[in-house]
């Protein structure tokens, strides 16, 4: 099955639709071990770096795809779409406007763009995408979300370090989901035997920008660091809620993706707020790990805000910015260590 691409600096593209039209979806997420150097040709070297790496990935990579869908982000990689109009060889660019507030508007707003979307696939790859087709590409999203959830879960149980989440989350976004779906169950099943979670470490929420390597998340670990729950789109957002059952398939679509945990590219604070509060309450962690990626501006603005109120409940936060590297952070690890030392020196105090 042929991979179609997805451009998604959050959780909005309906991915059940490119499932629908008999297509594998992959979201684009950039390498951090190779060179920015194709893409700072048409970008400036303070934009977004994990953005810069999309792009090399599509420069490099755009043939082998059946296609690239754009999905409304970051008022910074929505100017994107312009880029790759004219730097990309792909057969097929689409522009999938997901709307920005979840009112009735925007249920509607999100119904045309669904529409939009099916129309344009149908017409460019002579295919016809059913409600049956839909609806058995939502049973298959929602297999996954509930084996993810499982799979999460074991998190704060289990020793599971934090790289081996992220290269399931990766995986999960990346690879053909029937096979997904197996490799999740063995997973699950190997998870389960692990041992129980190490007395050494603290159990973390990490918030913030999306985290796409695996070394970053090393970093963590040899920090002391276990990240037991997120909000991250590569994380929690992905499935923490499943896609409920409704006639209309496209209602169904519109109901889940305007009612999922906020970002910070859309301008709903308390909601993004009321999922972390949620989590908090469901799981007993140490400390909460706030972090954006340099020039992420959406997640550094609304780090005041959140991790300010966050604070004000009595949660030990800390805030840090990180580059778009796999090379090991010493400034960031020192800090984190202290923080963690002091958080033990409270406790014995």
């Amino acid at each position: 099955m042929k991979k179609l691409a997805y451009f998604d600096t959050s959780h909005e593209m309906p991915l059940e639709i490119i499932m629908a039209a008999g297509f594998s979806p992959y979201k684009i997420m950039g390498d951090v071990h190779q060179s920015n150097d194709p893409a700072d040709k048409y970008l400036s070297s303070f934009f977004c770096g994990a953005a810069r790496s999309w792009l090399t990935e599509a420069l490099a990579h755009a043939k082998e795809w059946a296609g690239i869908i754009f999905a409304q982000g970051c008022n910074n990689t929505n100017r994107h779409y312009d880029i790759w109009k004219v730097h990309v060889e792909t057969p097929f660019l689409h522009w999938f406007g997901a709307p920005l507030l979840d009112g009735d508007a925007a249920r509607k707003y999100y119904r045309v763009e669904l529409q939009r979307l099916i129309s344009h696939l149908e017409k460019q790859f002579d295919i016809k995408i059913t409600p049956e087709k839909i609806r058995e590409a939502i049973g298959k999203s929602n297999e996954i979300k509930k084996k993810l959830k499982q799979l999460s879960g074991l998190r704060s149980e289990k020793d599971i370090p934090n790289r081996d989440y992220l290269t399931a989350m990766i995986k999960c976004l990346t690879c053909p989901v029937d096979e997904v779906s197996a490799w999740l169950d063995s997973e699950i099943t190997l998870w389960n035997a692990r041992p129980a979670f190490p007395s050494g470490k603290k159990r973390f929420l990490l918030t913030g920008s999306d985290i796409t390597y695996v070394e970053w998340m090393d970093t963590l670990d040899d920090c002391g660091i276990r990240i037991v729950r997120d909000d991250l789109s590569v994380g929690e957002r992905f499935f923490a809620t499943l896609i409920p059952d409704a006639n209309d398939p496209l209602e169904s679509l519109i109901e889940y993706y305007t009612g999922i945990p906020k970002p910070a590219t859309r301008p709903t604070l308390q909601k993004r707020l009321d999922y972390l509060y949620q989590a908090l309450q469901e799981t007993k962690v140490d400390g909460i790990f706030s972090q954006n990626l340099k020039f992420c501006e959406p997640y550094a603005y609304d780090s005041v805000p959140v991790n300010n109120a966050l604070k004000a409940r009595g949660y030990k936060v800390i805030h840090l910015e990180r580059d778009f590297s796999p090379a090991a952070d010493q400034q960031l690890a020192n800090r984190l260590a202290a923080f963690v030392e002091m958080m033990e020196e409270g406790n014995n105090g």
